[in-house]
């Protein structure tokens, strides 16, 4: 099979599939273009991710701002924090430091946690939750999914920031976070069926993250490979 035929199997049959559903069930349920906007956008914003291209944090930042918004609407007001006040600037910060740390080939240069300095971020993650769900989560009366809601919120900031630091394991701690959203969604959806839309997108972030990590381990080697 040919580079081009990979590409367009791997690549965008599951994006024009996802898009499909997406616009199908945001026609068939009434979701207003506002709700249905930023899950298109992420199709794209991972596919440059795939690519380990700068440019899906600069697309991505202009998403987050979208995706705060319609995260205030649905009463998910940790993802509406995350999105709007770490993702938007730290993406926008992400693609100036990537822009920069680039090798004489212009190809960007990742790097690892190491084992010691994963365990540290676990266990920020951890304590993260813990002090948002325990003293912050009373303040938002009437949230959805606290649980979930809480526990995305520093995932989402350590995996933001990791990724601006160019560290592999960004993607790694995405594809749990990916996982925890489906299943947010996917309980949202059997109260609101209309937000379907974002069960379908998380799933095809899950499916995404996982090709990105192996396309940034890739990158890794191979830039080590040429030093």
């Amino acid at each position: 099979m040919s580079e081009k035929s990979k590409k367009l199997l791997i690549d965008y049959l599951p994006m024009a599939c996802a898009a499909a559903l997406i616009i199908v069930f945001a026609i068939r349920n009434e979701q207003t273009f506002f709700k249905t906007l930023p899950t298109l956008i992420t199709l794209v914003v991972q596919l440059l991710n795939v690519r380990v291209s700068r440019f899906a944090f600069l697309l991505g930042s202009c998403n987050a701002a979208i995706y705060g918004l319609v995260f205030l609407s649905e009463g998910l007001y940790f993802s509406m924090i995350s999105a709007l006040v770490i993702s938007f600037p730290l993406q926008m910060l992400s693609f100036f430091n990537w822009s920069k740390k680039r090798t004489a080939d212009n190809v960007t240069e990742l790097r690892y946690l190491g084992l010691k300095r994963l365990v540290l971020v676990i266990f920020a993650v951890l304590a993260g939750w813990a002090i948002t769900y325990f003293a912050l989560a009373p303040f938002f009366s009437g949230a959805k999914m606290p649980a979930f809601d809480t526990l995305l919120f520093p995932l989402g900031i350590m995996i933001t920031a990791l990724s601006a630091m160019r560290y592999i394991d960004a993607q790694y701690i995405n594809i749990v976070s990916c996982t925890l959203n489906i299943v947010m969604w996917a309980l949202i959806c059997m109260n609101e069926p209309g937000n379907v839309n974002y069960m379908i997108i998380s799933a095809y972030n899950l499916f995404m993250i996982i090709k990105a990590s192996i396309s940034w381990t890739r990158r890794y080697y191979a830039v080590k490979a040429e030093k």
